[in-house]
């Protein structure tokens, strides 16, 4: 078909929509822990057969250019602007990396733009907090989060849990970057969170 990026995330079921309350009801059954993996690796298997690179955990594109700039710019924690009901965005205000949510009604974002305060919260965070979230997005991509990020959140000694999860196989160490390998990548929340605690 000449497609040349393919972002096939799983589905996560959320209780207030459709899929959430056909589960309920019991109308939709999503697969097991072990049918979900399954599914996973065909997917990947799929898709790099295709000549598809898994160049974030559910983004796979045919080559660099394929890539979507926008995702990669938000996964390196660049600032982007969250415009409309709701939406989310990362700035950088007065020096700190600040995270922002819009008012969630119509009414309420439209009138907190006309008031210049389109946003319902906004917190700035701290040092630590934007090493956090730069490892959480750079780890779903094929390059990784900065190593010194580790570093000043005191998580590379040798009996950290990145010591244990390179040993593992889960991680590795490449040109000061930690970096998910294909084992890691599959259950990378369980990572992070042994990373990150």
């Amino acid at each position: 078909m000449g497609f040349e990026h393919v972002s096939p995330y799983q589905l996560t079921i959320e209780p207030t929509t459709a899929f959430g309350r056909a589960f309920a009801r019991g109308t939709l059954v999503p697969p097991d822990e072990d049918g979900a993996a399954a599914l996973y690796e065909t997917t990947q298997g799929v898709l790099e057969g295709a000549g598809f690179e898994a160049y974030e955990v559910s983004n796979h594109a045919r080559g660099l250019a394929a890539r979507s700039s926008h995702n990669m710019h938000v996964w390196r924690g660049g600032d982007y602007l969250g415009l409309g009901p709701g939406a989310h965005g990362r700035l950088t205000l007065d020096g700190t990396r600040t995270a922002t949510i819009a008012h969630k009604g119509i009414g309420a974002y439209v009138a907190g733009v006309a008031d210049g305060e389109p946003w319902s919260e906004r917190e700035a965070l701290s040092p630590a907090g934007a090493a956090e979230e730069r490892i959480l997005l750079g780890l779903r991509t094929v390059e990784g989060a900065a190593l010194d990020d580790l570093i000043a959140l005191g998580r590379t000694t040798a009996a950290s849990p990145l010591a244990e999860l390179v040993a593992e196989g889960f991680l590795r160490i490449r040109e000061g970057r930690v970096i998910a390998t294909a084992q890691g990548r599959p259950v990378l929340d369980g990572v992070l969170r042994a990373l990150l605690v």
